[in-house]
């Protein structure tokens, strides 16, 4: 209890009276203001609003506020106007950090590594070694480790197993993604998988299927399916049939995605769309 009525009691200076020349305890004045006039031994201390463009950020006796931060420096954006109680404040545009007092890039992760902390106006990146089935083939200062591709998922043969650096090649030229367009339906049991495929032919259903294959490619979030694989959908199968496996490869593009979990809640959105089926 007396520490903290100590903490809240207004902080004193000491100040010699002009007139008695006695030494007086005055009061500070707060931040957002100065000291207009001195306490004397009838009066108290009289503190006035610092004026436009100035500020005191502490408890003070000075008869002045502080100059405010005309402007930011090279490479820096406002990213808090100066009020009386705070100088402007200043940060690093996208893509850099604060080295001392200057602003320098983020760190790019060089192939076989991704970002696993992003680079902040405070911060640098951080980047870790892809771990055994992921992979990163570009120089980036944004993108994480991506899984490897599934040729069996895609109904394809490996050709040759992902690295650090490259993803898996999978048999495109015998099997032409071997798109099955002849299967309507999958059917729902417990597995997560066949319960994402039930959803991907919800969502595949009209009016979804009635946009082009190549619009709804673009719409999608995260990772897009390169258009290769969009144009062997267009050539092999129909419109609906399009969409879902449009679907089915965006999934495996981007099962690393957090996106992808808002659309796919689990096994409960199955038996929902087995309800919404049968009626």
């Amino acid at each position: 209890m007396c520490f903290a009525r100590a903490y809240q009691e207004i902080p004193k200076y000491q100040h010699r009276d002009p007139v008695t020349s006695k030494v007086l305890f005055c009061d500070q004045c707060p931040p957002g203001t100065a000291v207009k006039r001195h306490c004397s031994t009838e009066e108290p201390t009289v503190c006035a609003p610092c004026p436009e463009k100035r500020f005191a950020e502490q408890w003070h006796w000075g008869d002045s506020c502080q100059h405010c931060t005309s402007v930011c420096k090279e490479r820096q954006i406002v990213q808090r106007e100066c009020n009386s109680t705070h100088d402007r404040l200043c940060e690093c545009i996208p893509g850099y950090h604060l080295v001392v007092e200057f602003c320098v890039l983020h760190t790019a992760c060089s192939p076989g590594f991704g970002v696993i902390v992003q680079g902040t106006p405070e911060r640098n990146t951080v980047c870790e070694k892809c771990s055994p089935g992921y992979f990163s083939s570009t120089s980036s200062s944004t993108e994480p480790c991506i899984p490897h591709r599934n040729c069996t998922q895609l109904g394809l043969k490996t050709v040759r197993p992902g690295t650090a650096t490259q993803d898996t090649l999978c048999d495109t030229e015998n099997k032409e993604f071997n798109f099955n367009c002849s299967h309507q339906h999958t059917e729902c049991h417990t597995d997560i998988t066949l319960c994402e495929e039930a959803i991907f032919q919800f969502l595949a259903s009209p009016p979804l299927a009635s946009f082009p294959v190549e619009h709804l490619s673009e719409s999608l979030p995260g990772r897009k399916v390169d258009w290769k694989s969009v144009e062997r959908l267009k050539k092999s199968c129909s419109p609906q049939q399009q969409a879902l496996h449009l679907l089915r490869l965006w999934r495996e593009q981007n099962k690393d995605q957090d996106k992808l979990l808002s659309i796919i809640q689990g096994h409960h959105l199955c038996l929902a769309y087995i309800a919404l089926t049968d009626t």
